[in-house]
């Protein structure tokens, strides 16, 4: 039933178990929803502590690469061109997790990069310093999707528990005591007017 309907309803006794009802249910769902607000907000912080990481992935992505482009410099475009075509890559796939119910995007490394043809020792550690630094903004922006679906499904349920407050909870309350009061005053008219006939 549609909120627009409520001024429609007839006094009776249906009625005011109906809008009771309905009242009940209304206030449960908020509650539910409250609870599951909780726990996402919960859950957004865990996931939030956890990418102070970022900018210590960010700096060792940074360093790595800047090491990369020094041994490139150093050792020439063709040398390091023919010693990265010795490193097989890794293979990554893409994934839905869910968070608390809320399916949510992520790459996973299914396969680590192999450098064991590389002999270099001086290439060996540029490629595991950049893979590392890799692994780890993976695991960044993982992490920082997931905090964007989990906190628009946070807006999304914030949104419906202030209507619920704001709106549909008052407009119900208002509808129960209007046809609380009618339903009063129909039966204290009944009630008079079966005084008045028994007393003729």
């Amino acid at each position: 039933m549609a909120l627009q309907e409520l001024a429609f309803l007839p006094a009776s006794r249906g009625t005011l178990q109906y809008l009771r009802r309905k009242l009940e249910l209304v206030k449960r769902g908020k509650d539910v929803l409250q609870m599951r607000r909780d726990q996402l907000a919960k859950e957004v912080l865990a996931i939030m502590d956890e990418l102070r990481k970022r900018p210590e992935a960010e700096k060792q992505f940074i360093e790595a690469a800047r090491y990369a482009a020094i041994m490139r410099m150093a050792r020439g475009e063709h040398e390091f061109r023919s010693m990265s075509s010795l490193v097989k890559p890794p293979k990554l796939t893409h994934i839905i997790v869910s968070y608390q119910g809320i399916p949510v995007p992520q790459i996973r490394i299914t396969e680590e990069p192999d450098w064991t043809r590389l002999a270099d020792p001086d290439y060996r550690r540029v490629i595991e310093n950049l893979w590392n630094a890799v692994k780890t903004m993976i695991d960044v922006a993982n992490k920082e999707v997931a905090v964007e679906k989990i906190s628009d499904q946070l807006l999304y349920i914030n949104r419906v528990v202030n209507s619920l407050e704001k709106n549909v909870i008052p407009q119900l309350e208002s509808a129960l005591r209007r046809v609380e009061e009618k339903v009063v005053d129909e039966e204290l008219e009944d009630f008079v007017r079966v005084k008045i006939l028994g007393g003729k």
